[in-house]
């Protein structure tokens, strides 16, 4: 049996909490604040006018994918060597690493923390052997810690940009995790999601290191506001493990709708939009560093992505009850640390709400903290 997330199990108590009536903010799951731009909107509808509502090729409709060879090349690496043969289109990330961990059927998954807590959920329901590697504040979220015992076969998982702490890995410590690969000729699921909402400094990607064992994950959730769309991709360097993945995902669920896939081809010719989402996200984050940090809480600053990982500034509390304690008194909903690995002492802030809404937020955390 899989293990719910505990963000999820906040997620579920917050909406019974609405449901009696409660002003609920929600800061425990990423989904953004923002209206999806009207021109993806138009153009998801006019292609289901158009006829586009039967089965679409399970790698995805075509427009679409030569968009995501160009996309990629402008965000990974130019010149960067790929086809539509590398890719596939696919429901979201969830079902692309679910899909993924179904085709490798690895022994075990080495999972660098801290991690989304997906994996650690499906992971466990595969009854696949999970090995934490775990990164410290301290150290400024970077791997410092060899990663043994890898063995052929064997998958490592690493989320770069980092969700939940918005941290970026340092070229040194990708070019590490690479080795530990090669040299035990295991595989790299790279959850690269906020490859395109950096804000300081530079990413560099698992695709760009001449390593074929490699499965990226990517998805016009939050960059172009599509979480109901449903509309993510894989990438590997390999054309056959491409292909395998392919195949495996045809027979768990198939592609997209097509219609949602013609938005999301919509989406990659607006770069106007994506430029203003990433304001969006900047302010709300920048605007959430500085009123935790007033607040005492201890985090790093951000470089990517819509969250923050931090301590709370209390010492009678843990991160687990400083989340259901400020659900119950407040109707805040945060993401409690220990859904992202061996991290009690911490909770994750989604920030992407609309400002008045996040300064109500603080303002309830505030108030909480005051009573301590």
């Amino acid at each position: 049996m899989s293990q719910e997330p505990p963000h999820y199990r906040v997620s579920r108590i917050a909406k019974e909490l609405e449901a009696s009536g409660r002003d609920v903010i929600h800061m425990e799951i990423g989904d953004p604040e923002l209206d999806t731009d009207p021109r993806i909107v138009d153009a998801m509808c006019r292609a289901a006018r158009e006829g586009h509502t039967h089965y679409a090729p399970t790698r995805g409709v075509k427009p679409l994918l030569e968009r995501l060879v160009g996309y990629m090349e402008r965000f990974i690496k130019p010149g960067f060597d790929l086809s539509i043969d590398n890719i596939v289109v696919t429901p979201g990330s969830k079902v692309a690493i679910y899909t993924a961990l179904r085709l490798l059927r690895p022994r075990k998954i080495f999972v660098v923390e801290p991690m989304w807590g997906l994996y650690h959920s499906f992971a466990s329901e595969m009854g696949i052997e999970i090995v934490h590697i775990p990164t410290r504040m301290e150290d400024g979220w970077e791997l410092r810690t060899e990663i043994n015992g890898v063995e052929k076969g064997d998958v490592i998982a690493v989320v770069n940009p980092n969700n939940p702490t918005g941290t970026i890995l340092s070229r040194e410590s990708i070019s590490n995790i690479l080795e530990t690969a090669r040299e035990a000729d295991a595989y790299i699921l790279a959850d690269e999601v906020y490859f395109d909402l950096i804000y300081r400094g530079s990413m560099t990607s698992f695709l760009s290191m001449d390593y074929d064992r490699v499965l990226a994950f990517y998805t016009f959730s939050k960059n172009f506001v599509m979480s109901g769309f449903r509309v993510g991709w894989v990438v590997s360097p390999s054309k056959d493990l491409a292909n395998n993945f392919l195949n495996r995902l045809r027979l768990i669920v198939g592609g997209p709708p097509p219609f949602s896939q013609y938005g999301a081809a919509e989406a990659l010719t607006l770069m106007d939009v994506l430029e203003k989402n990433r304001r969006f996200y900047m302010e709300t984050l920048q605007y959430s560093v500085e009123r935790l940090r007033e607040m005492g809480f201890r985090f790093v600053e951000p470089s990517a992505g819509m969250y923050i990982f931090a301590e709370p500034p209390v010492e009678e509390m843990n991160g687990v009850e400083f989340t259901y304690r400020l659900l119950e008194e407040e109707a805040v909903a945060v993401a409690p640390g220990t859904g992202f690995g061996d991290y009690p002492g911490y909770v994750r802030f989604t920030t992407s709400l609309r400002m008045e809404r996040l300064e109500e937020a603080f303002n309830r955390i505030e108030r909480f903290l005051e009573r301590r």
